[in-house]
């Protein structure tokens, strides 16, 4: 008896958090959804009705960790991007944040998501703003006509978080909008 209530806490200890669904509704599109871990906070701040969103995501200390999502789609007659269009999308981000940073180089990765193409990159800031946060990955991902960015921000030891959060970008998804009942 001893030996199954062990093993039992043991596989709860090991089942990841349970996320709480974050639906993002797009115009005209489906909805972009984000699967927040448990403790983490997530809000949709849309200033107006026909800019695309940004998402905040915090995780359990704020002050260490968040994460902002901005999804985009193609206006006019653009057309859905290409996986070189995200590369060279985050490569330049990467161009303009690179003066500001400690490493020499920063190096783009393949985000390696299922379904979906995605580059990042990670640096950290030689002269954080007092209250700023000292390491940032950014990146972006394409998922059909929609391009979603985002940045992590992370103060402390930032391998654990980012690979929380990077988890995050990698599991979003899109989905039929809801009807308003």
């Amino acid at each position: 008896m001893l030996k199954t209530a062990a093993a039992l806490v043991a596989l709860i200890l090991a089942l990841p958090a349970l996320a709480a669904e974050l639906r993002v509704p797009l115009p005209n599109r489906d909805d972009l959804v984000i699967d927040v871990p448990d403790g983490w906070h997530g809000q949709v701040q849309r200033p107006r009705a026909d800019l695309p969103p940004t998402v905040a995501i915090t995780g359990p200390n704020a002050a260490t960790l968040q994460v902002l999502v901005t999804p985009l789609w193609p206006t006019g007659g653009a057309k859905a991007p290409t996986p070189d269009d995200i590369r060279s999308m985050v490569q330049r981000s990467a161009d303009r944040i690179r003066p500001r940073a400690v490493e020499p180089e920063l190096k783009l990765h393949d985000l390696d998501a299922t379904g979906k193409v995605g580059y990042y990159f990670s640096a950290t800031d030689a002269a954080p703003e007092p209250g700023g946060f000292k390491s940032m990955s950014q990146g972006a991902v394409g998922m059909g006509e929609l391009r979603v960015t985002f940045t992590i921000l992370v103060n402390g030891e930032p391998a654990e978080p980012t690979s929380q959060a990077l988890a995050l970008v990698r599991s979003m998804r899109r989905a039929p909008g809801q009807k308003a009942p």
